[in-house]
């Protein structure tokens, strides 16, 4: 059973296919957490700023194709989760390539409203297959943003303030550590 809250990385050219696939992957989870990249550059700063439980993306993109998003996410992460779909190809040598370059699936777009149906069985084997890779993954994402709130507290802040009040200052640093190091202090 998939969980009720997923991080997606959709890789599409087509705003109308985004719209649709958002709507289907919605249907997946209750919490779907869904970003979206049109283009190579759209990917690459996608990579680097968010983390996705998984990545689904289409074939055919204007400019690059599946084979191109595999080799950058795998360059990136060789661990990510990359499932291709596509509305046109059904050329079975091209389909077993990408599974061998690294998609964890292929799925075609049409009927789109049983995309659903297709990848709930695919992204529950995975989740249970990678559930320790999505562990860490989580793990690094409440990092990430722990680091950026210190981050922001310490651009925020200035020590030369009068009104810096020593007490506050360090209840917001204790909270900030304690949320980088949850387990800081506990008895084990």
């Amino acid at each position: 059973m998939l969980p009720s809250s997923l991080k997606f990385l959709v890789v599409e050219d087509l705003v109308s296919d985004s719209f649709l696939i958002q709507r289907q992957l919605n249907k997946l989870c209750d919490n779907a957490e869904i970003r979206f990249a049109d283009s190579e550059l759209a990917l690459t700063n996608a990579l680097k700023k968010y983390m996705p439980d998984f990545i689904i993306s289409d074939f055919s993109l204007s400019g690059f194709n599946g084979f191109d998003v595999i080799r950058m996410v795998k360059d990136h992460d060789p661990n990510l989760i990359i499932l291709i779909i596509s509305g046109s190809l059904n050329n079975d040598e091209k389909v077993a390539q990408l599974l061998m370059e690294g998609a964890s699936g292929f799925f075609l777009k049409d009927p789109i409203n049983e995309l659903p149906e297709k990848l709930r069985p695919v992204l529950e084997k995975l989740y249970i297959e990678k559930q320790e890779q999505l562990k860490k993954l989580d793990y690094q994402r409440k990092k990430d943003a722990a680091l950026d709130e210190v981050a922001s507290f310490l651009r925020e802040f200035d020590s030369s303030r009068e009104d810096a009040d020593e007490d506050t200052i360090l209840k917001t640093m204790q909270k900030s550590i304690l949320r980088l190091f949850p387990n800081y202090g506990s008895k084990q």
